[in-house]
């Protein structure tokens, strides 16, 4: 079984894990508890695939995708850190969005960052590392498990059960592709405080 994991996001507001980046945008359709069929726009990704195990893969995945919005692209300056962690955008600058996203198969792991916006793959400045590529991801319906707490590949593989069990119980879906897994929060974010969600591309049956 393949599993779908995450590197949460290095940066936001507070210890409370308040959010102020933009995100892919959609709209819920149905809500029951905690599970969520939602509607995406379309939206524009980078995403670097990596080969080896999750703990040294993800963070040279992350470290690929962070160093190209932090200025290692055709025409960037580099971007002033702040504390708290925060991020400023100069002149054609990217912002900070969430959710990050990866998903393993074998021994491979592939993370995106969503664009802000404002840019299309067209006007994205030019990635210095050819690791980079950019995806437009197509408007999709999504079936979401939210959650708090920290993760580990076991959580995670826990509540991916979760929504499998959902699903199958409602009985209206049939799942298209793997399940992934995103977060929205710095790892000093208190515990109860963190928004986690595995997710799955649905269609009606």
């Amino acid at each position: 079984m393949k599993s779908v994991l995450l590197l949460p996001i290095l940066f936001s507001c507070s210890l409370f894990g308040i959010q102020d980046e933009e995100g892919p945008r959609y709209k819920v359709i149905e809500k029951f508890s905690d599970f969520e069929i939602r509607e995406y726009e379309s939206y524009i990704v980078a995403k670097t695939t990596v080969q080896g195990d999750y703990d040294r893969s993800s963070s040279k995945a992350f470290r690929i995708l962070a160093g190209y919005i932090f200025g290692k692209n055709k025409g960037e300056k580099k971007i002033a850190m702040t504390s708290p962690v925060e991020m400023k955008a100069e002149p054609k600058k990217i912002a900070m969005t969430a959710p990050v996203e990866m998903k393993t198969q074998g021994e491979s792991l592939t993370m995106t960052f969503s664009m802000p916006s404002k840019y299309n793959i067209n006007t994205l400045p030019e990635p210095h590392d050819k690791r980079i590529s950019f995806e437009k991801v197509p408007v999709k319906t999504v079936a979401c498990y939210r959650f708090s707490g920290r993760t580990s590949q076991r959580t995670i593989q826990k509540m991916q059960a979760k929504l499998k069990a959902w699903l199958k119980k409602s009985d209206n879906y049939q799942t298209i592709g793997e399940y992934s897994y995103a977060g929205y929060n710095p790892p000093w974010t208190l515990p109860f405080m963190r928004r986690n969600e595995v997710m799955v591309e649905i269609q009606p049956r």
